[in-house]
């Protein structure tokens, strides 16, 4: 179990820790100078047969962030209470802090108490009671000591004891996270992290990645609890050894590589707290932060313009630098220019803000989310829309099997509810027959012209158009969809021209239009002009204004270019040298994908971003 200390500047926690464990966990030579704690100290402990860590927070406002770094949920809390003060800003600031980042279990420990008289002791943990009445310490007890003359530390170890042992055992099957307090080289081993295990479990051997830059490293040895370990789970305080790494600093994360996904955008469930003196406005520039880190962001309203000091709403925040947030996990939000906590509260969603981030459809699909049910969710949100298993689990840190058993439809990589999926069935069907309605003439439609032209997703209702095709609901040829009994009208001077054309195109390099028009010795005007009723019946496709393709012989170039992506960019000479085709042509081909968007030209090289069935569209 690990234990977090709490409580204003000069109320013991450091002495306590001293007092428990034998161990200064002031290890700057500032902090010596002082009589200050300004960053985290660990000690460790062993009772009976439980290994307890403490992690001693700052209690000075100046170094709230270092404090924030010392939480996590699934810890304990020491709140600590000095006799002599009483209940002091930062007893309240960090109860609320605690509070806020999910701490559910702790105990108070009343300091000091061979400072004062009794009647000021009883004075003081009515005062407390006060304090944390409504909060998850209410029923805790008060456990009064001196850590000077060890008055009451016995009693205080004997029920850290018992609250080791009544803690729950961590789940493990989340995808690992583990966020970076400290970072140091150690000689003949290397790089040393440390920190929390947030989710998950690791043991030696597993490859891990850096979130911040996404390098691979190795699991080269770990310590749990300050002792060697085979296996480290979430709750425990870790000690990595990594291979294949330099270097690392506080706020880094070491994650499973499903799991790494920088975040710039997300949607929290904001509280703001009571006292807090003034509402929090619209675009308001406020510090985040999130387990080991901090970044700078704005707060972009949802609803109405301003939260008021005592509620709760969902926000919008543009973040400068990215965190590596999961949805559910908890922030503490500070006010930039008042330099104090205006609240907190849980992430809910992640991604880029979208554009109408006010409009009903997206309230309806946040209202769907509770952040601590995922399966709950993700069937609430495919009865609304197409969900990414893949992305949504990596948000939600959970392995894409942990969603095996909900009911839905998947469809590639898109989880739809049955009805959902059967309405974009029916539109699809509706908008196919609708096309065709249109021109006797067409063999089939374009995707373009069948999947609405609003809303996300484009990838969703293309998956279902393959989905209708499979089941032969649907025909596609050369790229465009139909009934399976469709056939188009195509006049006969039409088909006549296609007939005498088809062989001189069907070559690894069909000739010019000019070059086609002298072998079959037509005028070249009225030739350009006929060929273009080739092109309105998709059996031939013009890629430029001087080149046609069948429609077979692009399918295949573009499957080519498919496969020399796969390993990466490439140029035009890796093209030419794969189809055998010359220079120019090459060069026409890829401007024409370029066109479509199946290629992105990126200076002298291309990347494949779509699918080959869009150079047929």
């Amino acid at each position: 179990m690990i234990i977090t200390l709490a409580g204003h500047v000069d109320h013991g926690k450091t002495s306590i820790v001293r007092a428990l464990t034998g161990v200064d966990t002031d290890r700057l030579e500032e902090e010596k100078r002082r009589g200050l704690t300004i960053d985290l100290g660990f000690a460790y402990l062993s009772l009976d047969d439980q290994r307890i860590g403490f992690v001693d927070v700052p209690g000075h406002h100046r170094f709230i962030h270092n404090m924030v770094a010392g939480v996590a949920a699934n810890q304990y809390a020491l709140l600590v209470i000095a006799a002599d003060d009483g209940v002091m800003p930062q007893s309240r600031e960090h109860l609320s802090i605690l509070s806020l980042l999910g701490v559910k279990r702790g105990v108070v420990a009343l300091n000091k108490i061979d400072r004062v008289e009794p009647d000021r002791r009883r004075e003081v943990e009515r005062e407390i009671r006060q304090l944390l009445d409504g909060s998850f310490l209410a029923e805790a007890p008060i456990v009064p000591i001196s850590a000077i003359d060890g008055t009451g530390i016995e009693t205080l170890k004997n029920h850290l004891a018992d609250a080791a042992r009544a803690q729950d055992v961590a789940r493990a099957d989340e995808p690992f996270r583990l966020a970076v307090d400290r970072s140091f080289n150690v000689r003949g081993a290397g790089l040393v992290v440390t920190g929390t295990v947030i989710s998950g479990s690791i043991t030696r051997d597993a490859s891990v990645v850096l979130a911040r830059n996404g390098q691979t490293a190795r699991v080269r040895g770990l310590h749990v609890q300050d002792q060697e370990a085979d296996v480290a789970a979430m709750g425990d305080r870790t000690a990595i050894n990594l291979a294949g790494v330099e270097g690392a600093e506080r706020g880094d994360w070491v994650v499973s590589a499903e799991s790494r996904e920088p975040v710039y955008h997300a949607t929290i469930r904001l509280g703001v707290f009571a006292d807090f003196p003034r509402p929090v406005k619209h675009r308001a520039p406020v510090h985040i932060y999130h387990a080991t880190t901090h970044a700078q962001a704005r707060l972009l309203a949802i609803d109405e313009t301003e939260i008021k000091p005592g509620e709760e709403r969902l926000i919008d925040v543009a973040l400068d630098a990215p965190l590596h947030v999961k949805v559910g996990d908890r922030v503490i939000v500070r006010d930039h220019d008042l330099e104090r906590t205006l609240g907190g509260g849980s992430v809910i969603d992640l991604g880029p803000t979208p554009s109408r981030r006010r409009a009903q459809e997206r309230r309806t699909l946040l209202a769907a989310i509770d952040e601590t049910q995922p399966a709950h969710t993700l069937a609430a949100m495919t009865r609304l829309e197409p969900v990414e298993l893949s992305d949504f689990a990596r948000r939600w840190n959970r392995p894409v099997s942990f969603f095996d058993d909900i009911r839905g439809v998947q469809v590639g990589p898109w989880r739809f509810d049955e009805t959902l999926i059967a309405q974009y069935e029916q539109t699809l069907m509706e908008n196919v027959e609708a096309e065709l309605a249109k021109d006797a003439s067409m063999d089939g439609v374009g995707a373009a012209s069948i999947v609405p032209s609003r809303g996300d997703h484009r990838d969703a209702w293309q998956a279902v158009l393959d989905r209708l095709v499979d089941a032969g609901t649907l025909a596609v040829r050369n790229g465009r969809y139909a009934l399976p009994d469709h056939r188009a009208h195509v006049p006969p001077e039409v088909t006549k021209l296609f007939e005498q054309v088809e062989p001189l195109l069907a070559t690894g390099q069909p000739p010019s239009l000019g070059d086609l028009a002298k072998q079959l010795k037509r005028p070249f005007r009225d030739f350009e002009r006929a060929m273009r009723a080739l092109s309105a019946h998709n059996l031939a496709i013009r890629i430029s204004d001087t080149r046609y393709f069948l429609p077979e012989q692009l399918l295949g170039l573009a499957q080519t270019a498919e496969q020399l992506g796969s390993n990466g960019p490439f140029s035009v000479r890796d093209f030419r040298d794969a189809t055998s085709i010359g220079r120019n042509v090459v060069i026409e081909i890829l401007e024409y994908f370029d066109r479509k968007r199946f290629t992105r030209r990126d200076d002298n090289v291309r990347r494949v971003v779509g699918s080959p069935q869009s150079v047929l569209e």
